[in-house]
């Protein structure tokens, strides 16, 4: 066996117990591993299956259908478990058949923690409520759009969540739209956020939402200003919740009021992160990511993930891939963080095309406009009140929201 940093790499020759017998490789995975790959090879003639153990106990199998494989702690090729991570691991070769002259070459990489930016869907739904798409189907649709996660979050029901993907590149969050007559609300990261979702008042509302957090949930308010009765928010602000979703589906007139209403928590002092969501019902009508979330997270965990949303380091675009924003440089502070008063703040832009525009917003409103001269720019702005932020239009159509940076 040889170290080398994160990588184990082990040749195994000798098969003592011959055939019908197992040989176990052990590594160690500390506390700041991310994820675990596993590749394996052997010479021809012989039949070696694969598996995993952690502390002793069996995480995975695939026998010999499959060359590598991947566990993650909310994520993992299919027929092994996602889960913890840290602990005393092995690779499980199961010896079916030995060959004259067999070898088995294994290679283990243990992936670090590392902060990286993502994109993805918080509000959407299936057939296990009004959507007009099975989960799998979902699923599916959410990653060739391009998302690394989606959030399915059907109507006061949590059968949904049962349903897990077998494509470990796209997280897939439990959650639920707690829907009532006083509003909607997601709860994101957990199988059963309330033990009863009827709401008869909304007083009874917050009580729920309540109850939600404190089960761990990390909880949206949706489309705040929506025209039809049931869906525009009721039930007041004085409640606990994490989030605001600014931009819901289509840009409509409840969207403009969400943006605007947005701006006066922030010209209030209120540090509400903003959201938003496709809330995608038909096949036809609306595409998962559409507006979508890019999330600056610490790793590739559900966990991680719900954090930054809830530190709004978070950027709202039309799409997953058509224009990003992102810190200048790394030394500058993340969306959703402070800075001192006075600070340059420095935005790199990328995807831009003709005709579009750059505005930076503060408690002042709109304080600066650049038109896009390149695909690719950067725009400084100094942090002299309590938040700045920064928006791309083109023309009457929004196409990207930062979170603010905040004056400290």
């Amino acid at each position: 066996m040889a170290f080398a940093g994160t990588h184990f790499d082990f040749t195994v020759t000798d098969f003592p117990g011959g055939d019908k017998s197992f040989v176990e490789l052990p590594f160690t995975v500390p506390e700041t591993i991310e994820r675990i790959e596993v590749s394996y090879a052997f010479t021809s003639g012989s039949v070696i299956d694969l598996g995993l153990a952690r502390n002793g106990r069996m995480r995975g199998w695939s026998g010999s259908e499959r060359g590598h494989v991947t566990v993650e702690g909310d994520s993992a090729t299919p027929g092994y478990d996602a889960g913890s991570l840290p602990g005393d691991w092995h690779v499980v070769l199961g010896i079916v058949k030995v060959a004259e002259g067999a070898r088995v070459d294994v290679s283990v990489r243990l992936i670090e923690r590392r902060a990286r930016w993502f994109v993805g869907e918080l509000h959407s739904h299936s057939e296990h409520s009004d959507g007009g798409v099975t989960v799998l189907d979902a699923i599916y649709r959410a990653r060739q759009a391009g998302l690394d996660f989606v959030s399915i979050t059907d109507h006061n029901t949590i059968s949904q969540n049962i349903i897990r993907p077998d494509d470990p590149a796209i997280l897939v969050f439990p959650a639920m739209e707690l829907t009532t007559y006083w509003g909607h609300t997601n709860f994101h990261g957990l199988v059963q956020p309330v033990a009863d979702w009827r709401c008869r008042t909304p007083a009874e509302v917050g009580e729920k939402m309540i109850e939600a957090k404190a089960n761990g949930a990390t909880i949206v308010i949706n489309h705040p200003f929506q025209r039809s009765a049931g869906g525009k928010w009721q039930a007041g602000f004085d409640v606990p919740f994490d989030a605001l979703e600014i931009w819901n589906g289509n840009w409509a007139p409840h969207n403009v009021d969400a943006l605007a209403f947005w701006q006066e928590l922030l010209v209030a002092g209120k540090r509400i992160p903003a959201t938003g969501g496709s809330d995608f019902h038909q096949k036809n009508r609306r595409r998962h990511g559409r507006p979508s979330n890019r999330l600056f997270s610490e790793a590739r965990t559900m966990a991680d993930l719900l954090a930054a949303v809830r530190a709004g380091h978070n950027v709202v675009a039309f799409s997953a891939d058509d224009l990003t924003a992102e810190p200048a440089d790394a030394g500058l502070p993340m969306f959703g963080n402070g800075s001192p008063a006075g600070s340059s703040i420095a935005v790199r832009f990328d995807g831009l095309v003709k005709g579009d525009e750059i505005r930076v917003v503060t408690e002042r409103g709109v304080v600066q406009q650049e038109p896009a001269v390149s695909g690719h720019q950067t725009l400084e702005s100094q942090l002299d009140g309590r938040f700045v932020r920064f928006e791309v239009w083109h023309g009457e159509t929004p196409k990207l929201f930062t979170n603010p940076i905040y004056g400290e």
